[in-house]
């Protein structure tokens, strides 16, 4: 059994009733899903900026859905991942700080052993498993 972190895209392409999404889901009918709690405030702004927050709307709608709080753990994995991309000579200061919640997110992939779910491959694949629907 696969562990899979749904990221962002995924959450909205969710809402939007993407056939994408529901093809991954039903190619991975034994899997785990979850999310954290990053990717659901992101998640919570776009609704917000849409006028379109609700938080009843929005939990019932991720209720299937494990969303993973940020630990210190999780934390200390994506400290190894910022720190790479300061030591590289690809990454400005600003890409490195505007990558800050990929790395958080990557983070908690790494810790928890988990296959991050993206159309975003390039934002984690220098760091942990992905996959992309």
């Amino acid at each position: 059994m696969t562990r899979y972190l749904l990221d962002t895209t995924f959450l909205i392409d969710y809402l939007s009733g993407s056939d994408d999404v529901r093809r991954f889901l039903e190619g991975n009918p034994e899997d785990e899903f979850a999310t954290t709690a990053m990717n659901y405030k992101e998640v919570a702004v776009g609704l917000r900026l849409d006028g379109a927050f609700d938080p009843e709307t929005l939990s019932a709608a991720f209720e299937w859905l494990e969303v993973v709080p940020i630990s210190t753990e999780h934390a200390l994995a994506a400290s190894e991942f910022e720190a790479e991309l300061y030591r590289s000579d690809d990454h400005t200061r600003r890409a490195v700080d505007a990558a800050t919640a990929d790395l958080l997110i990557a983070g908690v992939a790494d810790a928890e052993g988990m296959t991050v779910v993206t159309r975003n491959v390039d934002d984690f694949e220098p760091f942990v498993s992905v996959s992309e629907y």
